[in-house]
């Protein structure tokens, strides 16, 4: 049974969508695509702003479900309402519709390959437990600097100039990999073109890979044509190509970034080093 009504796309939080394709629910997450067969599906719920697909399953075993949160409570309220009268009538022995779920991984080759490619590309973003660290490292250090020297002004000193060099530091550090990402995709990557959508209240770029998986990535460029450069082995990672115009102002905003940093480094140890120096 084919759906007449019109029914809406979802698009959940972390890039999942579900939406109706002929007589089948296509749900799409970052990592794999499933198709939902309507024979395999029980019934849909709309939960406020999550949806959840139940599964048929045989009596006294627990269903298999499928949820997508965060999404429009209008729009999960329509669409639950479309697919649950599309489904077809069930005959009395009801089978497991997890076998009938069709799953086709969006994610090629063997991830640690894959990992180590991307270092090499200076692709690999600095650990958030590497912040975390260092702002901690830092709180450690005012307090032996307080401790021993015999200076807490000394110390708060320490405290406030250390966690805005860690600030400084790690902006540098994001700069740095943005633009050796941004040059290494542009050499090494695949270009494609890209379509301006509108998408959970925004304007972004659509673009879509060698596998046949349409992604997006932020920026609006008013409507203007948009290239996106993807890795070959990874397309989720990719940076909208740009002109040498706003690549010298990226250029010059991060060094001056980096200079701030090196400053305020400076300047923190500055700080420390009278505090151990005897």
């Amino acid at each position: 049974m084919s759906i007449s009504s019109p029914i809406p796309v979802l698009q959940g939080d972390k890039g999942t969508e579900l939406r109706s394709d002929g007589e089948e629910l296509l749900l799409r997450r970052p990592t794999d695509e499933l198709r939902i067969p309507y024979a395999a599906i029980a019934r849909v719920r709309a939960e406020r702003r999550d949806v959840a697909v139940e599964l048929t399953a045989p009596a006294g075993t627990v269903p298999t479900v499928y949820r997508v949160e965060d999404v429009s409570a209008a729009a999960a309220s329509v669409f639950a309402d479309v697919v649950n009268a599309a489904l077809p009538e069930r005959a009395e022995e009801t089978i497991d519709g997890a076998t009938l779920v069709v799953t086709r991984s969006l994610v090629s080759g063997d991830d640690e390959e894959e990992a180590d490619e991307d270092t090499r590309a200076g692709l690999a973003a600095p650990p958030k437990w590497a912040t975390y660290t260092a702002v901690v490292a830092v709180a450690v250090l005012a307090v032996l600097v307080g401790v021993a020297g015999g200076n807490w002004g000394r110390a708060i000193a320490t405290l406030l100039l250390g966690e805005l060099a860690v600030a400084a530091t790690f902006a540098t550090w994001a700069g740095l990999t943005s633009t050796w990402q941004e040059w290494y995709l542009r050499r090494h990557g695949i270009t494609v073109e890209a379509r301006q959508v509108y998408r959970n209240g925004t304007t972004t770029n659509a673009y879509t890979a060698i596998d046949g998986v349409t992604r997006y990535i932020s920026g609006s460029n008013n409507g203007k044509p948009v290239q996106v450069a993807y890795h070959p082995r990874k397309p989720q990672t990719a940076v909208v190509r740009t002109g040498w115009g706003e690549r010298a102002g990226v250029l010059t905003v991060f060094v001056v970034v980096a200079a701030i940093a090196g400053l305020v480094d400076y300047g923190t140890y500055r700080l420390v080093l009278p505090a151990f120096a005897g």
